[in-house]
């Protein structure tokens, strides 16, 4: 908790000073400056969470370990980590026009892909402060809840569970108040901000609310590099899908678009054979 904290301290007077407001004396400041952690000290001092294979593969999560099954979202993992080092992006959402997308399930998905990964670091973090479900996809129980957290009611290195040696989740366990102003607050920038600080990933993914649904992620979009847009076949439309592009690309890139919940494959496309 301490090294986040003086993490925290540090980003507000980063962002303090980008305004042009007074950041307190110059011993806090060479205080701050020492409170540098080694990151890998950090992530494996993370709770580590004990996860379910057969729990997770009730609930559509098929990346778990590698396999036939896995093919197509380390296809998408693979090619969103290589747009990422492109364009150096650190932050992605996840998120869909409507509801009953998939974005949470495809989310899960992609976060044990990239897991597989060597020296990748990934935190994922739910920030569906509406409808929280990536807890339930995983079978675990959150302490607490993601308000709390933002608000520094309780320590971020007690809220994170780290899977293997790359791969973390900070879930949010219930509705959280007012979450819309919560994510658009300046607290919520200082904590993005010393998360990184602190643990160094490579990768931070937002499960995000649907974007037609409330201005949860509009306000969000901000903070985010790029947007990872999750259309549900048969389901979103066209006018949807045109309409969250239109307004996304005003916030910030998108990254990419996935069609989920797809029954037909095409036999020409990387994945459909059986190669395993």
């Amino acid at each position: 908790m301490e090294k986040l904290q003086k993490a925290l301290e540090k980003a507000r007077a980063e962002r303090l000073a980008r305004q042009g407001m007074p950041t307190g004396s110059q011993r806090d400041s060479a205080s701050v400056e020492r409170a540098i952690t080694d990151q890998a000290s950090a992530w494996a001092q993370l709770p580590e969470c004990k996860l379910s294979a057969q729990e997770l593969k009730k609930n559509r999560v098929l990346t778990f370990n590698a396999n036939s099954e896995a093919t197509y979202y380390d296809i998408l993992r693979t090619r969103l980590r290589d747009e990422c080092r492109r364009q150096n992006y650190k932050r992605i959402a996840i998120t869909s026009p409507q509801p009953q997308a998939g974005k949470s399930t495809t989310l899960a998905n992609l976060a044990f892909s990239l897991g597989r990964l060597p020296y990748q670091r990934t935190i994922i973090f739910d920030f569906d402060l509406r409808r929280p479900s990536l807890h339930k996809i995983l079978g675990l129980t959150p302490k607490a809840d993601m308000g709390q957290l933002l608000r520094g009611e309780v320590p971020v290195d007690e809220h994170l569970v780290r899977h293997g040696e790359n791969l973390a989740f900070g879930l949010n366990k219930s509705m959280v108040q007012h979450s819309a102003e919560l994510l658009q607050s300046e607290r919520t920038q200082d904590f993005l901000t010393a998360v990184e600080e602190t643990f160094q990933p490579d990768l931070m993914l937002f499960d995000m609310p649907p974007f037609l649904a409330a201005d949860d992620a509009h306000g969000f979009l901000k903070n985010i590099d790029a947007v990872l847009l999750i259309a549900e076949s048969e389901k979103t439309t066209k006018v949807q899908l045109d309409a969250v592009e239109q307004k996304i690309s005003s916030l910030t890139k998108i990254a990419g678009i996935v069609l989920n919940k797809c029954n037909y494959v095409d036999e020409n496309d990387t994945g459909s054979y059986d190669y395993y």
